[in-house]
């Protein structure tokens, strides 16, 4: 780690944090003494660090609360914050390719590949469908099945709608706490989110990303709270969204508007195992 600037304690550097985070710049901001130091891992970072913070405190440039922090955009933002979230496009990669493995399974043509990624096994006898048990994928060492449904998709607007917020919740995490934290946190919602929805559902057809997402709102929500300083600039209205979601799916509304049913076990599953790795990893950075 590497000292880029002190400075006086009593300046308030959380919106010059979200800043810095939305730029792709990793940072972490420690107090010693009468001073906060903002570290950051490259000499090249550190350069980037002094030249922003000096043209911010010269005034040649404003931060505001809200969505975005700066209203500027420069030339290529797009594709420069593409290469800054390389795990999240991986994710976006991998789910786009599986998903023609989805595309029989409405009208009842499983492939193999379909049948590999199920969270329990589908066996067809004669003109019937049977699907195994959880402990008959843990007996037969299918470990693999209780991660791979995340990448299962039923139709355009399920994949469309889980990888917008993927990549608008995911870039921010990758950015503030690293892909190896991202990558902890999808494999760890994976996990509760297709275990929750077997224990409501018990062995079905579910897959998606939702339950990874909410596992990221989770996670956001409580980073944001507990290292404020490098929140992850989420607006309030897209927390306050997605509870309000969950919670209508429980009533069965969405079932009876004729919009299918939601595996709201895997979004309730997910967004408990965010909270939990947020405590985590909020604890272990302020330690």
């Amino acid at each position: 780690m590497i000292v880029a600037v002190k400075i006086d304690r009593t300046i308030d550097l959380s919106l010059f944090s979200r800043f810095l985070m939305q730029s792709g710049i990793w940072h972490s901001i420690s107090e010693s003494g009468d001073q906060q130091v903002i570290w950051v891992r490259t000499e090249e970072a550190k350069e980037e660090v002094v030249k922003l913070y000096d043209r911010y405190a010269n005034g040649e440039f404003s931060l505001e609360r809200g969505p975005s922090s700066v209203s500027q955009k420069r030339p290529g933002e797009f594709r420069q914050n593409l290469l800054r979230a390389p795990l999240v496009l991986v994710l976006i990669i991998i789910n786009v390719i599986c998903f023609p493995i989805t595309l029989g399974s409405a009208t009842g043509e499983f492939s193999e590949w379909f049948r590999l990624m199920t969270f329990t096994d589908i066996q067809l006898v004669g003109d019937k469908l049977y699907l195994t048990n959880l402990e008959h994928t843990i007996s037969s060492g299918e470990y693999w099945r209780l991660l791979t449904p995340m990448f299962l998709h039923f139709g355009w607007i399920h994949i469309t709608f889980n990888l917008l917020w993927v990549w608008e919740i995911g870039r921010r995490i990758e950015w503030v706490n690293g892909w190896s934290v991202l990558l902890l946190l999808v494999l760890v919602s994976s996990l509760g989110a297709n275990v929750t929805q077997y224990l409501f559902s018990g062995a079905s057809l579910f897959g998606g990303m939702s339950g990874v997402v909410y596992g990221l709102l989770g996670f956001s929500l409580v980073w944001g709270r507990m290292v404020p300083p490098r929140d992850h600039g989420l607006p309030k209205g897209i927390y306050i969204f997605m509870l309000v979601f969950l919670i209508v799916g429980f009533t069965g509304m969405f079932d009876l508007l004729g919009f299918g049913s939601l595996a709201n076990g895997a979004h309730l599953g997910g967004l408990l195992a965010g909270l939990l790795v947020g405590a985590c990893a909020s604890l272990l950075a302020r330690f």
